[in-house]
């Protein structure tokens, strides 16, 4: 028998089939191959159907609706967000050369650069935000691992990250805001939700899957009042029910169907009005504005009324003029006539709804709930109060925003739909101006300062160590020679000589402070202190499992730190070198 010559070369593969092999690739390796041969190049930069798919697998399934919709083309989409994507990663990790050495935090002048980015098409605002996202969920993964890749997933880069992410949304959410104000469309659960948005950057959280998910309670509610009244309800088509048993009704969802249960504290995880309906677990707040919604919905007027430190759900009964006004107790969900509520001795409302004083609710619940801790997200609570004009301080990162943007709501801002997958060119523009409403701040720089380390200097900068008086873990961020610095002396350094090394440590409580050496001792088996990490990451990149590395700019200003470093770690022997 001959033997038949099977052609096995890529070439002689259908069109099809090729396309069917490079959907399993990564775009790059697509791109090199598509210039191997004039016929590849024609496969890969004609096959709007591959690009779809890699298109689809790189982001999420609103935005690739939204390019659907527009009739973009794929493969110069996928160009457009890895330029989008080169153009940040290098910004960013030039910036803590740039700002290290600042007295003040970066501010929103300083990332003017990213508001460029960002308003390059009308895509690129999402892109952008989504790229900023992806680094910091990467990054927490791999700094969680105990490990690092640099130079873009360190503390620090995802420090600046988070800075960069806070100025692009908040500046989007004070359009929404002051949009929704003007149209008197911000009700309880667009309030909540643009709370968490403004705090949470990093995550997403949309108004329609919080809506669909009270539509949901919604059809719970009616299918509960079809039972029980049933035989009413088949005597008349037109029948209605009355508000009084709609609200029974929605208790029974609410309270004893769903078992919903009431937490103290007011956290990112209880307002989240979606995840709350989802696992039956919230606040006083998020069940106050879950019953206002449904109630709404089934055509059941109530008022949810906030004060700086008392809210309550209120319910008008018209069909019974003794008592006309009750509140739902949102422990219980029972309703109670309004006299027992201490802010009411009247029949009478003589309180209406205001989103504003909701929005000041939920900020205090929430800074009460956090204490003494400070974060990313209270550092962007904070900026809330910021933005509306109740603080005054000299660096307002939105100064004047509120006041321009109230003397522009006659113009298209107000009346074009805003959304963060597809921003209109009037958003844009609006966005633009923002960013460079106010003008720079004056930049002012520590000097720098190299520190050689001494012999009689035991600890490096990064480490943790144990106060042996007080009993808490810190971390060190620099040391002095000796105590001359020091004017007030303070409990830690009380009645101690100061001709020995002073450590500036970081405590657990996120308090800094001087602490003589001879209080403190190397903790021998060292653990990642989560807590502290949004106040060290600009001068750390990571924990390496004994200790913070320090970053580039850091060991400028303290250069052999690492040396006394791994003294340390050979020494404690029950702690594995990673």
């Amino acid at each position: 028998m001959e033997n038949i010559k099977i052609n096995t070369s890529l070439a002689s593969l259908p069109d099809e089939i090729i396309s069917l092999i490079l959907s399993n690739i990564e775009p790059r390796d697509i791109i090199r191959f598509s210039v191997t041969c004039r016929r590849f190049y024609e496969i890969v930069i004609n096959n709007d159907y591959l690009w779809k798919i890699k298109y689809s697998e790189m982001l999420p399934k609103e935005i690739v609706t939204v390019v659907e919709e527009n009739d973009c083309i794929w493969l110069r989409e996928m160009i457009q967000y890895y330029k989008l994507r080169r153009k940040i990663f290098i910004e960013l990790v030039s910036m803590s050369p740039k700002s290290f050495w600042r007295v003040y935090e970066v501010s929103i002048e300083d990332v003017r650069s990213f508001f460029a980015f960002a308003t390059e098409t009308n895509l690129s605002f999402y892109y952008t935000i989504h790229i900023l996202q992806g680094i910091v969920k990467k990054g927490t993964k791999i700094l969680d691992a105990l490990t690092i890749v640099k130079p873009l997933y360190t503390l620090t880069v995802m420090y600046y990250t988070k800075i960069v992410l806070r100025h692009l949304i908040q500046t989007y959410l004070a359009i929404k805001w002051v949009k929704l104000h003007m149209k008197n469309m911000l009700t309880p659960e667009v309030v909540i939700t643009f709370f968490l948005q403004w705090i949470d950057p990093i995550n997403i959280y949309t108004d329609e899957e919080v809506e669909i998910k009270i539509q949901g309670l919604v059809a719970k509610v009616e299918n509960v009042l079809k039972e029980v009244y049933s035989n009413n309800s088949n005597e008349k088509e037109d029948f209605k029910y009355s508000d009084k048993e709609v609200l029974l009704a929605l208790t029974q969802v609410i309270y004893k169907d769903e078992k919903f249960s009431v937490c103290a504290n007011t956290k990112v995880i209880t307002l989240n009005l979606a995840k709350v309906i989802e696992e039956s677990n919230g606040n006083i707040i998020t069940y106050a504005v879950i019953y206002h919604a449904v109630a709404k919905r089934l055509g059941v007027k109530c008022d949810l009324i906030a004060f700086p430190n008392h809210l309550f759900l209120e319910w008008q009964n018209n069909e019974d003029p003794s008592t006309p006004l009750f509140t739902i107790d949102l422990i219980t969900g029972s309703v109670n006539p309004k006299r027992r509520c201490p802010f009411s001795q009247s029949a009478s409302s003589e309180y209406e709804y205001v989103p504003d004083s909701l929005l000041q609710y939920v900020y205090s619940s929430y800074m009460i709930s956090k204490g003494a801790i400070r974060d990313c997200k209270t550092q962007n609570a904070i900026h809330l109060m910021d933005f509306l004009g109740t603080t005054h301080i000299n660096n307002n990162p939105y100064k004047n925003f509120f006041t321009y943007l109230i003397e522009h709501s006659d113009t298209p801002v107000m009346d074009t739909p805003l959304n963060m997958t597809y921003i209109h060119d009037v958003h844009l523009q609006m966005l633009v101006a923002l960013a460079n409403l106010n003008p720079a701040p004056e930049v002012a720089y520590h000097t720098v300062s190299v520190k050689k380390h001494r012999s009689y200097v035991t600890f490096a900068v990064g480490m943790i160590c144990y106060h042996k008086v007080y009993n808490y873990m810190c971390i060190i961020l620099g040391w002095e020679l000796d105590g001359s610095h020091l004017r007030i002396p303070t409990e830690d350094n009380l009645g101690l000589g100061r001709d020995q090394p002073f450590y500036r440590v970081i405590a657990g409580d996120q308090s800094e402070r001087y602490v003589a050496q001879e209080n403190l001792m190397a903790v021998r088996t060292p653990f990642r202190i989560h807590r502290l990490e949004d106040h060290i990451a600009r001068e750390f990149t990571h924990f390496d499992g004994f200790s913070y590395v320090p970053n580039n700019e850091k060991i400028l200003e303290y250069p052999k730190e690492q040396l006394i470093t791994e003294v340390f770690r050979k020494r404690f022997v029950n702690v594995a070198i990673p």
